[in-house]
């Protein structure tokens, strides 16, 4: 007697092979994302005081926000990135050339 073997197991193979690779994809695009982040970070750390990109970095807006949940800036993803690989703040003066 010959085995019936539905035709959409093998489809569902294929399709749970694509969402492992495609959730891997995005988890090494999102890790090379935030280590260019800190390395911008750092990069700007080390410049003059006086340089566009650094007061940028250092300035806050005079205006009051919205009502609800304050939204997430760049600088407190940066916070959490560098405090999930154990960095302080002062380490992008300790940099190897």
């Amino acid at each position: 007697m010959a085995c019936y073997r539905p035709k959409h197991v093998v489809v569902s193979c294929y399709h749970n092979l694509l969402y492992i690779y495609i959730y891997i994809y995005i988890y090494i695009y999102i890790y090379i994302y935030i280590i260019h982040q800190l390395t911008w970070y750092g990069h700007v750390q080390r410049m003059a005081e006086g340089r566009l990109p650094k007061i940028a970095l250092k300035w806050m807006p005079k205006q009051k926000r919205a009502r609800g949940r304050p939204k997430k800036n760049w600088m407190e993803g940066i916070r959490k990135a560098m405090s999930e690989r154990n960095l302080s703040e002062g380490q992008w003066e300790d940099r190897k050339q």
